[in-house]
């Protein structure tokens, strides 16, 4: 009886070893489709960082004006 367990335990297990690694074959191709790479998303950073940085320069200077003037 026990030996039979085991070989439904093993069953089992082969059956969820297959889900997992059809799951992790899933996920790899997101990866490679879906994502972007490092050196692909850094010429949008800078931009955006670089944008950031005049619209708050521009601004801490219109506040100094501001207080300046008075």
């Amino acid at each position: 009886m026990k030996e039979k367990n085991n070989k439904v335990d093993l069953a089992l297990m082969a059956n969820d070893i297959k889900y997992i690694q059809k799951d992790i074959a899933d996920i790899k191709n997101k990866m490679e489709d879906d994502y972007i790479t490092r050196e692909e998303f850094d010429p949008v950073k800078k931009i955006v960082y670089g944008i950031i940085t005049l619209l708050l320069t521009g601004l801490v200077g219109a506040l100094l004006r501001l207080l300046l003037i008075k």
